[in-house]
């Protein structure tokens, strides 16, 4: 059994098969890590998650992405996109219950046929998030912060092994990104595997064991998140 729950050899992408995002990537994730990846705009940081949840496939290279039994399904990774992919027009509750869309089946999501148990792990998890009280509203009610929770407890109903958390709190104020950071932490499993985008170098050291550093689609760099500082990575975001 490897104890790594991700694996990439020398992965190359690009969208038209030149200008590369992603060059000659080689990463390694222990199962249970929590990881940084850092880098400015266009560094490749949301080409490698996209690639990591399948979503997009490398022109070359090899991906691994596993749990402790073997291959990992697709749907037990949470991706947490940027832009958080909530459906609007929903509520609290309806958005984390498409987290249980492999379980549930997609006439179940479409039509709104959630089995009670699956009602009541989501109340469970926007409880766990703070949030329970908003479950009737509709997300384009919502705080920034609030929905930042519904798309934690979406991502949680997956009951996921490894949590991809794409620059979500950047656009939230200091407190409330350092609230909804915190919670993550806490509500991580020890076996489960977390990494996180940012450009916020306190937010991956605090919250990270390990930061990659990428800029230009190439991973320049790996170090602990304790001896991260903001000279060691002028250069990056200049």
């Amino acid at each position: 059994m490897t104890e790594h729950a991700i694996e990439l050899n020398s992965v190359w992408y690009s969208p038209t098969g030149d200008n590369h995002t992603l060059k000659d990537i080689d990463l390694k994730i222990k199962r249970g890590a929590s990881v940084a990846l850092i880098g400015p705009s266009g560094s490749g940081k949301t080409t490698l998650f996209k690639i990591i949840s399948r979503l997009l496939k490398p022109c070359s290279g090899s991906v691994s992405v596993r749990s402790s039994h073997g291959e990992l399904e697709k749907h037990k990774m949470g991706y947490i996109p940027q832009q958080l992919g909530l459906v609007r027009s929903l509520t609290a509750l309806e958005n984390a219950l498409i987290g249980a869309h492999a379980r549930i089946g997609f006439a179940g999501t479409l039509f709104g046929l959630f089995p009670k148990k699956e009602v009541d792990l989501a109340m469970k998890y926007l409880s766990m998030v703070g949030i329970a009280h908003k479950a009737g509203k509709r997300v384009h009610t919502l705080s920034g912060g609030e929905r930042q929770r519904v798309a934690i407890a979406r991502a949680l109903m997956q009951e996921p092994e490894i949590i991809l958390a794409d620059e979500f709190v950047s656009n939230l104020d200091i407190v409330t990104a350092r609230e909804i950071m915190d919670m993550v932490k806490n509500l991580k499993g020890k076996d489960t595997t977390l990494i996180i985008a940012t450009h916020d170098i306190e937010l991956a050291r605090n919250y990270s064991e390990t930061t990659v550093i990428m800029k230009g689609g190439v991973k320049i760099g790996e170090i602990c998140s304790e001896e991260l500082d903001r000279n060691k990575v002028r250069d990056v975001f200049t």
